[in-house]
């Protein structure tokens, strides 16, 4: 399968990349070649690479600055995934728009199914929103690909860490450590996040929305307490409540997978298993990028 990758350089584009090889021919170009919010530029390239499957990872996504500059975030994460989407349909090729957890309110402590109505509390969930009404409603073929709190081994130059190396360097550190205990989700390691998709690209799966994130849920605390356990740290961790934010995150943002057994999948493995890989297979401080994600509380 040939895939064209926007958004290829980050932590998901990586692993993306990295699952690929010896599978697909996975072309991935810089942000400096093409960029989603420039319509000619992407239906140019679409139509030179003339791909089966476009994805489209592209995303301005750091949460504050999103607030303070809606133009810019619109920009990419609206308008973006519908020239990515006009461009995908004009190939007849299916298009893939990697979406986030942030399109819902967090009111259902159960958590979220695919079809369940989106009610973004931020300026970064409402262009999400956005966009994947624009892929849906553009692209015969398209796929919306839900993830949350994102962690992988590659870097990303818009977070510049993740919450699981931010822990350990404090652990490391001997710092005391408060993590928030009172907000929920589902967590998603970049590499079984990018198997996944691959996998419903291969599978061709109906158009539609799908929910690629770990199996499972829990609070940042867990999360961290997880971490700790699994690298076998002590620190002095205490939870404490999320408070006022600068920004309104959603409180259960849970994400559940309800298509995968109807269309014979293989369940996503549980985010404990997906953490030890993680902490198994990471890299020496003095190798690579940083890991980077949503650096949350």
């Amino acid at each position: 399968m040939r895939i064209l990758l926007f958004g290829g350089w980050g932590q998901l584009g990586s692993d993306l990349a990295l699952e690929a090889t010896g599978r697909h021919d996975l072309i991935r170009p810089p942000h400096s070649e093409v960029d989603v919010s420039n319509p000619e530029s992407v239906e140019n390239l679409v139509g030179s690479v003339a791909p089966d499957a476009v994805l489209n990872a592209a995303a301005f996504h750091k949460v504050e600055i999103c607030e303070q500059d809606p133009i810019t975030t619109f920009a990419v994460n609206a308008i973006g995934a519908l020239n990515v989407a006009r461009a995908a349909r004009g190939a007849g090729a299916v298009c893939g728009f990697v979406s986030t957890d942030y399109v819902f309110d967090g009111e259902k402590p159960d958590g979220y199914a695919e079809d369940s109505p989106v009610s973004p509390l931020s300026v970064y969930g409402v262009s999400k929103a956005a966009g994947e009404r624009n892929v849906l409603n553009t692209c015969p073929n398209g796929l919306v690909l839900r993830g949350s709190a994102l962690f992988g081994h590659a870097g990303s130059s818009g977070k510049g860490g993740n919450f699981i190396e931010t822990m350990l360097s404090k652990a490391e550190s001997g710092q005391a450590i408060s993590v928030v205990d009172d907000q929920f989700f589902a967590p998603s390691a970049t590499r079984d996040m990018a198997a996944r998709i691959l996998l419903l690209l291969e599978r061709r799966v109906p158009p539609g929305i799908y929910h690629v994130a770990n199996a499972g849920s829990c609070s940042w605390y867990e999360f961290a307490v997880e971490a700790f356990r699994l690298a076998g740290l002590s620190p002095d961790l205490t939870p404490r409540p999320a408070g006022e934010q600068a920004v309104r995150r959603p409180r259960s943002s849970i994400l559940l997978d309800t298509k995968s057994n109807a269309l014979g999948l293989p369940p996503a493995r549980p985010w404990q298993e997906a953490l030890a890989w993680y902490l198994d297979n990471r890299p020496g401080r003095d190798q690579a990028a940083v890991p980077a994600g949503r650096a949350e509380p």
